[in-house]
């Protein structure tokens, strides 16, 4: 049987911060290992807070563990974007010479199995998922 997790928080409202420590309380109580739930945490932080800062509206997030396979799903009601749109950073560069923005989803993409967009009934979907 699967461990779930569900919340919804207006986006832009206080409370951020404590959706963000309950998701990483509740990944420890899941039995998920602490590297991992790092790892884990630092998607979820990257993806609230600039959902909180540019997006709109209500957030909600999903996560279903299953057979040590975490699988997150964060929707919001904001403007249609898709963050994997923009090709990845090229960190090569110097600070100074990269382009603004983009980092935070390239690193969602570097610690997670999978990621994907979608835009559906009027909603911001991004899956993300984790085997550890």
């Amino acid at each position: 049987m699967a461990a779930r997790f569900e919340r919804s928080l207006v986006a832009g409202a206080p409370g951020l911060a404590a959706l963000i420590a309950e998701i990483e309380a509740w990944l420890d109580a899941a039995g998920v290992p602490a590297a991992q739930v790092a790892r884990m945490m630092i998607a979820f932080d990257e993806v609230l807070s600039n959902i909180t800062k540019h997006g709109g509206g209500t957030l909600s997030v999903g996560i279903a563990i299953d057979d040590r396979r975490l699988t997150a799903t964060i929707e919001d009601d904001g403007p249609p974007f898709d963050p994997l749109a923009r090709g990845a950073p090229d960190t090569d560069l110097g600070i100074d010479d990269r382009a603004i923005g983009g980092l935070g989803i390239h690193l969602v993409r570097e610690l997670m199995d999978d990621v994907a967009y979608v835009r559906e009934q009027d909603r911001n979907r991004l899956i993300f998922s984790k085997t550890f």
